[in-house]
């Protein structure tokens, strides 16, 4: 009996020692994966830090340096100029010309806003009816050689003359009509690249995916809504940033119709009159307003065209 009770006392302390060690190994593993969890977050964490420095630097960069090299190009500009203006133009005479420009306005009394508003006005028009003929022509054009064979000699004998050489038709077309002749110009300037742009996009569509969905008996409409459109999007977009562009330096050329308000008629007016302080601050919020829109055309095709890989580095 002694034995026995020796025997049970030793298997029981060695079932503590083992219940004792397995509870220590079990700690001693929550205690590493608590270390390997905190030193995955603070790693996670070190990255995300690395990565928003990065995009900063990135985002400095792309702000800092245009400007840089803008003023590079003004103090050049006002070096050379220097020698044949008695008193060259300097940013705060700039900056004072502007200023001037939105609170009292032009000889006229028209501010900036009123001219800034009036031009973007044309412009949307224009390039509005750019996109609503040059999408749906160029969508013909690429996907139907009938179309192709009879349209395409007459976009390309038409396509080289320049906007401004359209400036006395349009008077003729639009009599007394100042907007119309406007918009007309505008519209000449960002169509073409709208057609041309949608044109290639689609006939660059993969024929595999054309051939797939007729063998599934999809319709023509759904071939272009599913295939054929989504297909030319991004080069639909490109042309619909390229067009906006050239409509909007067309601004110049179809405010010089008449109408007498816009950043276009100020510009000419004030280089009239010789007050280039005005002139130059017209010209920068016609260059900054292209800017800030040509890149809101990025970012849409960025959200709406997601799956687009791009290359650049």
């Amino acid at each position: 009996m002694l034995l026995l009770h020796v025997a049970a006392s030793t298997r029981s302390d060695k079932d503590k020692r083992y219940a004792i060690r397995a509870h220590a190994d079990a700690m001693t593993q929550d205690v590493d994966s608590t270390v390997r969890q905190t030193e995955a977050e603070t790693e996670s964490f070190l990255q995300r830090l690395r990565n928003d420095e990065r995009r900063s630097t990135r985002f400095l960069l792309r702000v800092l340096t245009p400007i840089a090299i803008l003023l590079v190009i003004w103090q050049l500009v006002a070096y050379v100029a220097s020698r044949h203006l008695q008193s060259p133009i300097g940013l705060l005479d700039i900056v004072e010309a502007f200023a001037k420009l939105v609170s009292e306005g032009d000889t006229e009394g028209r501010t900036m806003v009123e001219h800034t508003g009036l031009s973007m006005f044309r412009v949307a028009l224009g390039f509005l009816a750019a996109i609503l003929t040059g999408v749906p022509l160029g969508i013909a054009i690429g996907r139907y050689r009938i179309v192709n064979s009879i349209l395409g000699p007459v976009v390309e004998a038409i396509r080289p003359i320049p906007p401004i050489a359209w400036i006395p038709i349009s008077i003729l077309m639009y009599q007394g009509n100042f907007l119309g002749s406007q918009v007309f110009i505008i519209w000449i300037g960002a169509f073409f690249p709208i057609l041309l742009n949608t044109t290639a996009g689609v006939k660059r569509t993969d024929t595999v995916h054309l051939d797939v969905a007729r063998t599934f008996g999809a319709s023509e409409i759904q071939v272009l809504q599913k295939i054929v459109v989504p297909s030319a999007a991004p080069e639909v977009f490109a042309g619909l940033r390229i067009g906006f562009g050239i409509g909007w330096m067309c601004l110049v050329a179809a405010e010089m119709i008449g109408g007498g308000i816009g950043l276009g008629h100020l510009v000419i007016v004030t280089e009239q009159l010789g007050r280039t302080a005005e002139t130059i601050s017209a010209m920068l919020v016609i260059g900054l307003i292209g800017f800030l829109i040509s890149y809101m055309f990025l970012y849409i095709e960025k959200q709406l065209l997601r799956w687009r890989k791009e290359v650049s580095i």
